[in-house]
């Protein structure tokens, strides 16, 4: 094994960084042993003299070297050239080695350092964490500065070596303390001294690399001698130091990796890589422990189950003593033994196979909040001892988990608010508005209706992302899916007069190719019932006799069965298709609107709401009635139409990518309705939704239902087609202000050269609306690059 070792530095020692040039030189040992041969006491002296005699027939240790090869050469010598300052008494108890400054290489080791070495296993485990290239330059001229002129700079950036155990896959972490007592630097001959001036003028420019390069030129100096490297334990402070860096940051805690991160820096404080990490939340006002069941906050004794009552999650003793006496539990070993039959606390955990545990009551002023479990698979690994260390760090963990519980609080609150009301958070306010004004009527006369709310002159814009011909597609998966059916009852029925050719079997058989018949030119109105009630009724009992009779009959009936949907008793293949592409459709743009809509709401807050049905439509009110705090220009309405625009073709192109993984290749069509007047929105407290409140106001809405519908004036052509977005509007001056953002879209590459300006057939009670049509443009190869331009329109609308 050789005697120079090698650690892995990242490239930071390189020669031509430094200041000086390195050679080993042993000088200051030699001189050292001189001086023992001149001792006074003659055994000193004698020793010294034989020493000395030994040494002195290797001339190359006597003078300067660069080739490492000759310390592995000449192992023997050195060892008994460095003994004075490696005493055989401590080399089991002290980490240290003979090295050259700013080279990755130690020799000499003592026996802990070898062993600690040699658990690395490869020079890549046993690593030196440097500072940047920049710091070690100006660090190494503070040595020469320090060393050669007295300079008393007060700075030596501090250094780690990190191992990692081949074994264990644990690290441990060294601060490395460095004598340079045994070290000399001779400037080259170019080299210009330097003046107080010159380094008081370092001083005071710490961090100009160019400074100190004009100043100390690299391999400006001889190095000669060699260093004495001495290694402190910091695995525990570095691992606490990462799992508060971890802990206190936000939202780190739902991060699988976090917890894994922080499992690992707990089992190098431990020296244990196989230990589980739990936690659980403790209500206190129903004495209920709570598994977070997410991210970081998995829980040991609740892994099986969300929620439990403290006391039924542990037997008497511990329950007393975690949350009573608010002390840490420790149970180094146990069995289920007849004693133990009955304990919930051990019957979990041999069921989990672990035999030794350990929890620790997390508390917030005093007050448990949850409670911190370890858990190992091997006997008597943890005990009160780890207890006491880890109780050190608990209040990391409280605080944390603390933070946890009201995210949590929160985020539950926003899920109530989405999924329970109409109460978009753009206008909480007012919501919250009212109420006060509730409570403190509740406090006079005990009064229990709130005010009617309600947002005047506020703008609206809609739209729509509708799959195209969904009907048609639908009665044509329901088709398919019953022609199959009835194809299969042919087999079972064709099998049947085979073996026994009854003429009411021939007499099903007739009526069932008779109805695929009927099936194959078209889906009628009550088609799928009356087929339905045709095979209940009068094929089904035949089968059910057919079952009864030889192996191969009741094979093919049970194959028939198999076949259809458990719950609907169908074959339910194509529909299956069908409505899973149209809910693939439906999430992917609802998924994408509501992405967009958290930087649309960055240009100034408003109202939307979504809908999903075969597409997705969405409203969108903005105005000044709607804030309470800011102050709405008209600007924000442009931006905001503009967005709108720019969010639809974004939408389109989402589809284009989605639809190649679809069963269904459904189409979408796209449109988007102008109403340049304000109106107002009333919420509904029965309904819990907002309508549009007045005569005039209700018009826009039946415009909103119908058209989608509507034909190009004089053709059969629908307005709304693949591939093209349609903009409806009924005044001129509202296709002016929209044929800008149009041209604006052609010029990112959004839409298509061409602009059709349609004019729409009547609709019923709804005439004189026209449209402007566009093409959209699609990118093949992933999302528009104009996406940043949704976030730069959302920005620049905060101005």
């Amino acid at each position: 094994m050789s005697y120079v070792k090698k650690f892995a530095s990242h490239g930071f020692f390189e020669q031509n960084d430094l200041p000086f040039k390195v050679k080993f030189n042993f000088a200051k040992m030699f001189e050292y042993w001189e001086k023992l041969a001149d001792s006074k006491i003659e055994e000193v002296a004698s020793y010294a003299n034989k020493t000395l005699k030994k040494l002195n027939r290797v001339k190359v240790l006597k003078k300067s070297f660069e080739d490492e090869a000759i310390i592995d050469k000449y192992e023997k010598e050195i060892r008994l050239l460095l003994s004075p300052v490696f005493p055989e008494l401590t080399t089991k108890n002290e980490i240290k080695a003979a090295s050259i400054p700013f080279k990755p290489i130690l020799f000499n080791l003592s026996e802990r350092l070898e062993n600690i070495y040699n658990a690395a296993g490869m020079e890549q485990n046993f690593s030196m964490r440097v500072m940047n290239h920049d710091m070690m330059y100006i660090n190494a001229c503070v040595f020469i500065l320090n060393f050669r002129y007295g300079a008393g700079i007060n700075y030596n950036e501090s250094l780690y070596i990190d191992l990692k155990d081949q074994k264990t896959g644990l690290m441990k972490h060294y601060r490395v303390l460095v004598n340079g007592d045994f070290s000399n630097f001779e400037p080259n001959k170019n080299f210009k001294p330097l003046s107080d001036e010159e380094i008081q003028q370092l001083k005071d420019n710490f961090d100009d690399i160019e400074l100190w390069k004009e100043k100390i030129p690299p391999n400006s100096f001889e190095y000669d001698g060699f260093a004495l490297m001495s290694l402190i334990d910091v695995t525990n402070e570095e691992a606490i130091s990462a799992l508060k860096y971890d802990l206190l940051k936000k939202d780190a805690l739902h991060s699988p990796e976090i917890l894994e991160r922080i499992r690992f820096q707990l089992a190098s404080m431990l020296g244990n890589p196989k230990i589980k990490l739990g936690f659980t939340a403790f209500d206190k006002d129903r004495n209920q422990l709570k598994s977070l069941a997410y991210g970081f906050w998995n829980s040991i004794i609740l892994s099986d189950k969300d929620c439990s009552n403290a006391d039924d999650a542990f037997c008497n003793y511990s329950y007393s003593h975690i949350f009573k006496d608010k002390e840490s539990l420790a149970a180094s070993h146990f069995q289920l033994d007849e004693n133990m039959i009955g304990n919930p606390l051990v019957e979990k955990l041999v069921k989990m196979n672990l035999k030794s545990y350990i929890a620790i009551p997390l508390m917030i002023e005093n007050e448990i909040i949850g409670h911190m479990e370890l858990g190992s698979e091997d006997s008597k690994v943890l005990d009160s001892v780890v207890t006491k260390k880890l109780e050190q760090i608990a209040p990391l963990f409280a605080t944390a988990l603390e933070r946890s519980i009201e995210e949590l609080e929160t985020q539950l609150e926003a899920i109530i608010q989405e999924k329970c009301t109409a109460i978009h958070p753009s206008v909480t306010w007012r919501f919250m508005e009212a109420a006060e004004k509730l409570l403190h009527q509740r406090r006079i006369d005990g009064s229990n209706e709130m005010e009617e709310i309600s947002f005047p002159e506020v703008y609206p814009l809609y739209g729509q992302s509708d799959i195209k011909g969904s009907s048609t597609a639908r009665n044509a998966a329901i088709q398919k899916d019953m022609i199959q059916q009835l194809n299969q009852a042919r087999k079972v029925l064709d099998l049947a007069i085979k073996n026994n050719p009854l003429p009411i079997y021939q007499d099903f058989n007739f009526r069932i190719k008779k109805h695929i018949k009927i099936l194959k030119k078209g889906l009628g109105a009550g088609d799928e019932i009356s087929i339905l009630d045709f095979l209940k009724r009068e094929i089904y009992p035949v089968f059910r006799h057919l079952n009864k009779q030889n192996g191969e009959l009741k094979k093919t009936v049970k194959n028939y069965m198999d076949s259809l949907d458990e719950s609907l008793g169908v074959i339910y293949d194509k529909r299956k298709d069908y409505e899973d592409s149209v809910s693939r459709i439906n999430n992917n743009i609802a998924e994408y609107v509501d992405k967009a809509q958290e930087e649309a709401q960055k240009m100034f807050p408003h109202y939307f709401e979504k809908y999903k049905t075969d597409g997705v439509e969405h409203n969108i009110y903005i105005g000044q009635s709607m804030v309470s705090n800011r102050e709405f220009d008209p600007i924000f309405l442009a931006n905001l139409r503009l967005w709108q625009l720019m969010m639809i073709c974004e939408v389109e192109n989402a589809h284009e990518r989605l639809k190649p993984s679809l069963k269904v290749p459904l189409d979408i069509c796209s449109l988007i309705l102008i109403h340049n007047n304000p109106i107002t929105i009333r919420f509904q407290q029965e309904d819990k939704h907002f309508d549009v409140d007045g005569a005039y106001n209700v018009r826009y809405e039946i415009i909103k239902k119908r058209i989608d519908k509507a034909y190009i004036n004089g053709t059969t052509e629908r307005l709304t087609q693949p591939g093209k977005i349609a903009i409806v509007y009924s005044q001129e001056s509202e296709a002016r202000e929209y044929i800008k953002y149009l041209e604006y879209l052609q010029s990112i590459n959004y839409i298509g050269p061409n602009i059709e300006w349609l004019d729409l057939q009547e609709l019923q009670g709804v005439s004189g609306m026209k449209a402007l049509r566009a093409d959209v443009v699609f990118h093949k190869k992933g999302a528009l690059k104009a996406e940043s331009k949704l976030v730069l329109a959302a920005n620049n609308g905060k101005s």
